[in-house]
């Protein structure tokens, strides 16, 4: 049987009613203090996020902020009101939560990381913060490469990835293992990858003196400047044996790790 336009189309309906979940509005942020632009389809990049978004970053678990239309709906706001990058609707509600997965026919892979929290932008759309909570939608990583257009039919996958601890310690605690071997972060890289705030580097050198005695790679951060850290001891011996030099501080030039596969 000759595979013609029709067949393609009855394929495509069939794929799609098959599906859990449709690409239903798609945003893109260039440049802070912008707002969303809407658009039709999205190059997602696998470790870093949106080609060309402001928040595509190899360390960050916020790499793509996905709503629901039903939230949406309830709350009474119109589509990129919560700065979302891509708006689904589902059939299956109760599998929208960190842990999930969305993936598309053309390949795209986002892992759901954890729930976005409000912030204070979003004041002018409801008169309090708290009801926001667990219902702004759910920050993602792109998994594996690929565009995403809207009207795209999704499988909404529940349980595929293991969730992100509640605690920002804990998050702490599981990224510094990650650090590679003969590369350092610095304290705004410590607190862009596990989500939290760059007010949180005050917090930091608090965390690396309570995990000490926890046999991490903690010599593998340094400051904002690259400089050793006084509190970890033995940092320059240990940072010469992975073949990082320094002479007090780190060429962060040669020796930044920003995410990518090494």
């Amino acid at each position: 049987m000759r595979f013609n336009a029709f067949n393609r189309t009855a394929l495509r309906r069939r794929y799609t009613a098959l599906m859990s979940a449709t690409a239903e509005h798609l945003f893109i942020k260039v440049r802070h203090g912008e707002p969303m632009a809407a658009t039709d389809n999205l190059r997602l990049v696998a470790g870093l996020g949106i080609q060309d978004d402001i928040n595509a970053h190899g360390l960050s678990p916020r790499q793509i902020l996905v709503t629901a239309t039903s939230e949406l709906d309830a709350l009474a706001l119109q589509p990129g009101a919560l700065r979302e990058n891509l708006v689904i609707a589902t059939d299956r509600p109760g599998d929208f939560q960190p842990g999930s997965c969305l993936t598309s026919a053309s390949g795209v892979e986002i892992r759901l990381t954890m729930y976005c929290e409000p912030c204070k932008q979003l004041l002018p759309l409801v008169a309090d913060l708290a009801g926001l909570i667990g219902r702004r939608g759910i920050l993602g990583v792109v998994v594996r490469s690929g565009q995403l257009q809207r009207g795209d039919a999704l499988e909404l996958i529940p349980g595929r990835y293991p969730e992100l601890p509640d605690s920002v310690y804990q998050k702490f605690l599981d990224f510094v293992p990650t650090i590679p071997r003969g590369r350092v972060v610095r304290y705004s890289d410590v607190a862009l990858a596990i989500g939290a705030d760059n007010s949180f580097v005050r917090a930091i050198p608090g965390y690396i003196k309570r995990s000490l005695a926890s046999g991490l790679p903690l010599h593998r951060i340094v400051s904002a400047r690259g400089q050793l850290l006084a509190t970890i001891p033995h940092q320059a011996e240990l940072l010469l044996a992975e073949g990082v030099p320094s002479t007090g501080a780190i060429e962060l030039a040669t020796f930044l790790w920003q995410g990518e596969r090494v």
